[in-house]
């Protein structure tokens, strides 16, 4: 068997396909962990001083992100940083038996890093779970995919407890497949507008709008995967019942296909989609975003997405009281 290129001494036992590297698991896990490490401080993701949320889902790069920022703390290679590990429920079955199964085991996981952990629902932020928004929608006509109300209504969930806790960054577990089909998929769509905004999470401007961090974002799924069993960090055991009717679904198997002839196809669109995003930057100081006219939280229409949902659901009333969300003056 070929010794690892890296150290010379270890048996390989991976193939990096996009370098052409056969490496042992030790010089793997390193690599992976220098990647993410260097992305934060070339990128500037967390700083000293910074209150930096870490958003778990339960699934494998989640946990390994909570581990490995944990365990950067420990060894001091981030420097007066606070932290905090958070889970969202979002009130629907998948959600209750999925995320809120691993909570234990994270609230674990979490003590043992010294980090707090807290649990904060739909339900207490809005007054309504995913699944009752979506039964209101239906009866009304609107049919709104269970993935588009969680992902808007997260949203909404981390700014206004951030706002509340002080967070100055939410650190998310997207990897690098999942950057990849972001690209790829607003390509397809034609959605140029959204490239203004793409890998700009930690340039939030608006001081209501809580930057999002990436750290794995140069990671691919299957390094995380085999970085996770490794260290002992439980694998994903069955997948959300609404994501085979995400579009994203398929994109994931297509560049899986595209990766067998051109490894480095996922780099090559995270590159692209940065590049992209800053030649279509605005000059500074141009505001292209405005205020909802319910809430007043920044969109760049006149009502924002969450405030669209619980209108056509007719609940938008009761949800601005539970919220005490405020019309821009």
């Amino acid at each position: 068997m070929a010794l690892c290129d890296r150290c010379g001494k270890r048996q390989a036992q991976y193939f990096r396909a996009a370098s052409g590297e056969k490496l042992c698991l030790r010089c793997l896990f390193g690599s992976i962990e220098r990647k993410v490490l260097d992305t934060i401080r070339r990128h500037r993701l967390i700083e000293p001083g910074d209150y930096v949320a870490v958003a778990v889902s339960g699934g494998k790069d989640s946990l390994v992100l909570l581990y490995m920022l944990g365990r950067f703390l420990q060894r001091g290679l981030l420097k007066d940083v606070k932290m905090e590990a958070f889970t969202i429920n979002e009130g629907h079955p998948y959600s209750c038996f999925y995320r809120m199964a691993k909570r234990d085991y994270v609230r674990e996981l979490a003590g043992k890093l010294g980090i707090e952990y807290n649990v904060y629902s739909f339900k207490d932020i809005f007054g309504v779970t995913a699944m009752e928004l979506a039964e209101n929608l239906s009866k009304r006509g609107h049919e709104v995919h269970m993935c588009t109300i969680d992902g808007v209504l997260r949203r909404r969930v981390m700014n206004i407890i951030g706002s509340r806790r002080g967070w100055t960054k939410i650190a998310t577990a997207h990897n690098l497949d999942d950057e990849a089909q972001t690209v790829l998929m607003n390509v397809l769509m034609g959605n140029l507008s959204r490239f203004r905004w793409y890998g700009r999470h930690e340039d939030a401007e608006e001081k209501d709008l809580i930057p999002r961090i990436k750290p794995l974002k140069y990671v691919r799924e299957e390094e995380v995967a085999i970085y996770a069993y490794y260290h002992g960090i439980p694998l994903m055991e069955l997948e959300c019942p609404y994501v085979v009717a995400n579009p994203r679904y398929n994109l994931k198997f297509l560049l899986a296909d595209m990766e067998r002839e051109m490894p480095s196809v996922k780099y090559n669109l995270v590159s692209f989609g940065e590049k992209l995003s800053n030649a279509l930057r605005e000059p500074q100081g141009a505001k292209s975003l405005r205020r909802c006219k319910y809430c007043g939280a920044v969109s760049p229409r006149d009502i924002c997405r969450v405030c669209e949902l619980f209108e056509k659901a007719g609940l938008l009333d009761p949800y601005l009281a539970k919220t005490g969300a405020r019309p821009p003056t």
